[in-house]
């Protein structure tokens, strides 16, 4: 590169090659652990091809070295290798969050893109008329004019640098899918706030790519830019392995159990269960009984308590101590009102409450004033009644 070009585009070019150097770092790190479980390899595998990838397109994108004799078979060559990234990774991250990965014979339909790249890359072997040329590998957004001058072929060469980053987004979405189970639930641990980076990161790879198609048809700068955004989601994943060696075991357990409890409730008519919760609560007034359990609830409604749990959690978004206690407090704060000759110990009784502490405390807590203080509030704004308090 020559010293006459601004500082900011070498730092730029620096900055695009070193990430893909750095994707063959921690392929060679993972290569060379002790353990030789398959997923190890499948890692190691997958961050070789991400270096690769990273190197093409930066190699492409940035026209350093297209002085080159031979820059038009550097350029194309890795292409058939690249095609196998997409299906490595969508793969690497199946295998983490699934209970037990087989590999199935119809997975080898994922690596026929690759096949095909290879034996495009080959014609010119066979054809006369399609000598390699430098200048068809030039940087060129595929929607500009200078693309449109292109032979067919060459188009197809040309093209073929783009639709690797576009296997792999269509090969990670329904990994994507898979994996959002995990935001259903509170990040209180560490193994949910691992398997949310996680998720964060294949969104990551997706993204960038998504961005790099962008820049492969209309622009080589937002194609510059997809690479520096894998370069640095590529060392927050290192960072993250180091800090978390357990990370793939735990984001593999944390989907799975996401999985599990999202097929609890599979197959249920949850409106028909909701409306008769209500039902129960609201006419029969279960919560009046003040042992009523989880457990009794979902005897009633015909399912078990784990789907009652989860129902509670994601549906009505409470759990189901709250959920019992907002009923007893509505029905105590029209019983002390109402009633205003009736003790605050009789009141929390017939609301559902074991205990006058029970009552006063869970009431004062959601209310912001005591029994008594809410009976003397009411009653003095009605006009008359009873100034008993607790």
């Amino acid at each position: 590169m020559s010293a006459e070009k601004p500082m900011a585009e070498t730092i730029l070019h620096f900055l695009m090659f070193f990430g893909a150097l750095f994707a063959f770092v921690i392929s060679l790190g993972q290569f060379a652990q002790k353990s030789k479980e398959p997923v190890h390899l499948v890692y190691s595998f997958s961050f070789a091809g991400l270096g690769l990838w990273l190197f093409h397109i930066s190699l492409y994108s940035t026209g350093i070295f297209d002085q080159w004799p031979g820059i038009y078979h550097l350029k194309t060559l890795p292409v058939p290798f690249i095609f196998l990234v997409p299906p490595l990774m969508a793969l690497r991250y199946k295998w983490i969050i699934s209970n037990r990965f087989i590999f199935r014979r119809r997975y080898l339909l994922l690596f026929v893109p690759s096949l095909f790249s290879a034996i495009l890359l080959a014609l010119p072997l066979f054809i006369d008329g399609l000598k390699p040329d430098n200048r068809f590998v030039d940087a060129r957004p595929i929607l500009g004019e200078s693309f449109a001058s292109l032979s067919p072929y060459f188009k197809l060469v040309y093209a073929s640098f783009m639709l690797p980053k576009l296997y792999l987004v269509l090969a990670m979405l329904p990994t994507l899918v898979s994996m959002i189970t995990i935001w259903r639930k509170q990040p209180a641990c560490r193994a949910i706030r691992l398997s949310r980076m996680g998720y964060l990161f294949a969104l990551s790879i997706v993204s960038s790519n998504i961005l790099a198609v962008a820049g492969d048809l209309v622009s080589i700068g937002l194609l510059k830019a997809a690479v520096l955004m894998a370069n640095l989601f590529t060392c927050l994943v290192y960072l993250a392995t180091q800090r978390h060696p357990d990370y793939n075991r735990l984001l593999k357990i944390e989907n799975r159990k996401a999985h599990y409890e999202r097929s609890r409730l599979h197959g249920l008519d949850l409106e028909r269960i909701l409306a008769r919760l209500r039902e129960i609560m609201e006419d029969e007034k279960a919560f009046a009984d003040e042992e009523l359990s989880l457990k009794d609830l979902a005897g009633d409604l015909g399912i078990s308590p784990h789907q009652l749990s989860q129902i509670l959690n994601e549906r009505v978004k409470k759990n189901f101590s709250t959920f019992v206690n907002e009923y007893r407090i509505e029905e105590a704060k029209t019983l002390l009102v109402d009633e205003p000759d009736r003790s605050i110990l009789s009141v929390g009784i017939a609301a559902g409450f074991n205990s006058n502490t029970t009552f006063i405390t869970v009431f004062s807590k959601h209310m912001g004033l005591s029994p008594g203080q809410y009976r003397k509030r009411n009653l003095a704004s009605a006009g008359g009644g009873s100034d008993e308090s607790a």
